[in-house]
């Protein structure tokens, strides 16, 4: 078996005195491909550290889930004074006065789903006059008892020749209603309410008020009935398609609820309330396209909800799911970098962000954003493993060992992270101590290639070269896409003098990356030990380009003499 610190430096040493036919371990020739993805001296993008291939677990792609809107009473609309006025008696109108109604709020409090279904808290908030809890107001100025009728009603005991009774106008009625509400009698309120539509049937604010009694008694069909009539008496009225926005939320019906709030926002574009609201229900709109597999649609409806509310944590940590799933790595990281800035403890978003990093093989960073994961989950068993997967890319060899060592006292049975406790023993040569951890991932794991695939190194390190070709035969059983493990599996070959299945490996290896300088280095080494010397040259004229250092080995064994120019 030959390394970068063994073959290649004795290759230069010796270059000049040794003949083809005089090498004295014909497995020591050819170049064992130690760093699971190329040869160990390149730079390429799947360039494994020394010594095998390490494992990070990929984060689960977990379904997002829809915010349902807790269960929350609204408070009442302000007063609403002086309506047309409207008796029995008389139905003389008087000038309405202008009532500005304060919003429904709806608050969207956010948090990471994994599978179990999201909550926000959502209330229409108004601002309303104060007034004692259970003040009853009537035409008169004695109050009612307690449990008497809502209906209004007027003093029979006068003597004939009285006056005749007073009968209530339509304002006074909604502000029977209004009384009502206040003391949480929602039932009495909506029967002055709708008294008061029925004496005075162009009255939208007691539509509205209706709508809002409706809604504190979770009748939101008939809340949405009366939202409308108050928006058809006053169309330009943000407040209602606001009230009426929320209605549909609670029924689920978000296509209907967006119009709605949509509405409201377009005439008055500085309601905090409608347009959180309105993200909610754009966010729902996400998730729907999110699990349906429709990931630029959930892009789409995420961008809208964090478009309006700008400090929706989840809403930024679900874009950037839906940009990961489209391999839009850096609009992912954006994504998961404001969830983190809104939300600090956001244990999702910097495990989200971390395998972003080691994807792209940003392993500092990756390491470093792990460590708040590990912060704020320190029995998290598959973030230690990532951590020392990013250490270990970083060649940071004792931290990873310690890191993969913590998680599998989290997780006993973790078979990935004791394969790269013994990748990371590998790595520092102590190949002894990277068997027992090998076996245990195999073990508990037996179709686990990268298992097999170190164990292999393992056993071509301790000159074990049967146990070698059974492990690397066994990784390119369980992955034989895999080009590390077909060029290995040729290595191991040639270590036992089999060149013609060494040759065939190799040249799998190549066909499966066609640019892989350390297997094109073994196929033209193998080439020259089966005699096939004109094949080892076209295998250094490929290697010309592709890794000059190695050319100029494979020149050295073909020619034996220094390559011109060095």
């Amino acid at each position: 078996m030959i390394t970068k610190f063994s073959l290649y430096s004795r290759i230069v040493a010796s270059s000049l005195a040794l003949a083809v036919s005089g090498f004295v371990n014909t497995g020591a020739a050819s170049a064992q491909d130690i760093s699971g993805g190329a040869s160990v001296v390149l730079a390429s993008a799947d360039v494994e550290a020394k010594f095998g291939k390490g494992i990070f677990s990929t984060p689960k792609n977990v379904a997002h889930a829809p915010k349902p809107i807790e269960k929350k009473t609204v408070a009442r609309a302000a007063h609403v004074t002086q309506p047309q006025k409207t008796t029995v008696a008389s139905n003389k109108p008087e000038s309405p006065r202008k009532v500005e109604a304060s919003p429904r709020k709806v608050e969207a409090t956010p948090r990471k789903v994994a599978a179990s279904p999201r909550k926000v808290e959502a209330r229409r908030k108004v601002e309303a006059s104060p007034r004692k809890t259970g003040e009853i107001s009537s035409a008169r100025d004695s109050s009612k008892p307690s449990g008497e009728s809502s209906e209004p009603s007027s003093e029979s005991s006068k003597p004939l020749g009285e006056p005749a009774k007073r009968v209530f106008t339509a304002e006074e009625l909604n502000k029977q209603g209004d009384d009502y509400f206040d003391a949480g009698q929602y039932q009495k309120a909506i029967d002055a309410y709708q008294q008061a539509v029925r004496l005075q049937p162009d009255y939208p604010e007691a539509y509205f008020n209706l709508g809002e009694a409706f809604f504190n008694l979770d009748r939101y069909d008939e809340a949405i009935a009366a939202d409308k009539q108050a928006i058809a008496l006053k169309p330009d009225w943000a407040a209602a398609y606001r009230a009426l926005g929320n209605s549909y939320l609670k029924l689920d019906r978000s296509a209907e609820a967006i119009e709605a709030l949509k509405q409201a926002v377009n005439l008055d574009p500085k309601d905090n309330e409608a347009r959180n609201a309105l993200s909610l229900a754009y966010y729902d709109q996400g998730v729907a396209a999110y699990n349906a597999n429709r990931y630029e649609e959930a892009v789409a409806a995420y961008q809208r909800a964090v478009s309006l509310n700008p400090d929706y944590a989840e809403a930024h940590d679900n874009l950037g799911d839906a940009y990961r799933r489209l391999e839009k790595f850096p609009e992912a990281i954006g994504a998961y970098k404001q969830a983190i800035r809104l939300k600090p403890d956001s244990v999702d978003a910097y495990s989200d962000l971390s395998w972003i990093y080691d994807k792209l093989g940003r392993y500092p960073e990756a390491a470093d954003t792990y460590r708040q994961v590990i912060r704020l989950k320190p029995d998290d068993a598959e973030a230690n493993n990532n951590m020392g997967y990013a250490l270990g890319k970083t060649k940071r060899w004792a931290e990873a060992i310690e890191a993969f060592k913590r998680a599998i006292q989290l997780k006993p049975d973790y078979a990935e992270a004791y394969s790269n406790l013994g990748w990371g023993y590998n790595n520092i040569g102590n190949f002894t101590a990277a068997l027992d951890p090998l076996t245990r991932a195999i073990q508990l794991k037996p179709g686990l290639p990268e298992g097999h695939f170190n164990i292999g190194i393992t056993y071509s390190r301790l000159k074990q070269g049967n146990e070698a070709l059974a492990a690397f035969l066994e990784a390119v059983r369980l992955k034989p896409d895999w080009p590390a493990a077909q060029n290995n599996l040729g290595f191991a070959y040639g270590n036992l003098g089999n060149w013609k299945q060494a040759i065939a490996f190799h040249q799998e290896a190549i066909r499966l990356k066609p640019d892989y300088a350390g297997a094109h280095f073994n196929l033209g080494f193998a080439y020259l030990r089966s005699g096939n010397r004109n094949g080892a040259i076209e295998q250094y004229r490929i290697l010309q380009p592709l890794n000059p250092g190695l050319a100029n080995q494979l020149y050295i064994y073909i020619y034996n003499k220094q390559p011109p120019g060095t």
